[in-house]
């Protein structure tokens, strides 16, 4: 037991625990913006869905321009000054929602997206650079661990404030999160790249194990995408919610999530097929028990159940792609991975805006089950190609 706490496991447990704060401020301050923006666009400036859809797309759309565009194209060091400065401007850019109109309000969304589109790749890249196979899928698993801790505990706090406080005044009261993720940003470690031009053409496209954990994470980024941009507005428009309960509605959802990758932590998944089928089967029945409820409880226990398979999808992808990919490759393919979730991501909420302006909320949530139901047919398919990523 004593041989566990030698100064390399005791440095490593440290760099963990950083690597876990820092991801928990930044996504703490992120999903404010994400889960709090269309709520102030419905109802302080009275956008319509389609507005609200495209804002919300224009965010993660800017957000895939930062990190396919840019940060992909840097190395290792100039990474790293991006890193560094996007983490100051963004942590500036989030207190400044609090002055936000219909006009401004724009120019917020779209830069904040922006820097943020080189936080996060890079920090599941730091969590590569632990050398230790079987440590370093702990340590992903723990990543996706903290941002769901981040999900959970940030609503409820907000929930807490809203009984105080309006919407815009939220965005004071998470400060602090920005200036510990500026704090923590200088001790990020980046991974050692080969520029021996063996970053020649890693075509991460035509890896299996890369459109696995594509087609894995789509099947949840879809519904995920419509629950954060319109899952506060149904609970409002349809059972006239309270802004401190939607941030409870929302802490509970994550909060399934956060058990589910807690779960994950302890005993990694061995067969990731197994929790693939898990997770998909749950999001089709969930989407399609949504267009059902008549309540609010009914609802709320609805929207809890789907955090399940947010909590366990988005682990298994970053395994199936870390499994798939050397040390040297891992960078590059978080980063192309990361982007093409933001631009697809751009999809749903513009397509889902357009949707709910033209048949409902209900009928919105419902058809959204179709494109999970193709994706679950692909990705069996592709488990069947490659069978080895299981072990």
């Amino acid at each position: 037991m004593l041989k566990f706490f030698t100064n390399k496991n005791n440095g490593i447990i440290i760099y963990i625990i950083l690597l876990m704060t820092m991801t928990f401020s930044v996504r703490a301050n992120n999903n404010l913006i994400l889960t709090t923006i269309p709520l102030i666009s419905k109802y302080y400036l009275n956008f319509n869905s389609i507005e609200i859809g495209i804002l919300a797309a224009v965010a993660v759309g800017s957000t895939g321009i930062m990190s396919a565009f840019v940060n992909s194209k840097l190395c290792s060091k100039k990474r790293r000054v991006l890193f560094i400065s996007s983490i100051v401007i963004y942590s500036i850019l989030e207190p400044l929602f609090y002055f936000s109109d219909k006009y401004n309000i724009w120019f917020f969304v779209i830069f904040s997206g922006f820097f943020f589109g080189s936080v996060m790749p890079n920090i599941i890249s730091s969590a590569g650079t632990i050398k230790n196979k079987k440590t370093r899928e702990r340590t992903l698993t723990l990543y996706t661990l903290s941002l769901s801790a981040s999900l959970v505990i940030g609503p409820l706090i907000e929930s807490y404030i809203l009984l105080y406080f309006n919407l815009y005044q939220l965005f004071l009261f998470f400060i602090p999160f920005g200036i510990i993720a500026i704090i923590l940003s200088f001790k990020i470690k980046f991974p050692d790249e080969n520029n021996n031009k063996s970053k020649k053409r890693i075509n991460v496209f035509r890896n299996d194990g890369f459109k696995l954990s594509v087609f894995n994470n789509i099947s949840y980024d879809t519904p995920f995408a419509l629950i954060l941009t319109f899952g506060g507005i149904f609970a409002r428009t349809e059972f006239n919610a309270p802004y401190s309960f939607i941030e409870i509605l929302l802490a509970g959802f994550f909060g399934l999530s956060f058990l589910s990758r807690f779960y994950l932590s302890y005993k990694p998944a061995k067969k990731l097929y197994i929790t693939t089928i898990i997770s998909i089967i749950i999001t089709i029945v969930g989407l399609i028990m949504i267009y059902f409820s008549n309540s609010l409880i009914i609802y709320f226990i609805i929207i809890c159940f789907l955090g399940i398979p947010h909590g366990l999808t988005f682990p298994t992808s970053l395994t199936a792609l870390s499994r798939s990919f050397n040390e040297d490759e891992i960078s590059i393919a978080n980063t192309y991975f990361y982007a093409l979730m933001m631009f697809l991501a751009v999809l749903v909420p513009s397509v889902s805006g357009l949707m709910v302006y033209s048949i409902g909320l209900r009928y919105t949530f419902l058809l959204f089950s179709v494109p999970v139901i193709i994706l679950f047919i692909l990705i069996l398919y592709e488990y069947g190609r490659i069978p080895e990523i299981n072990n």
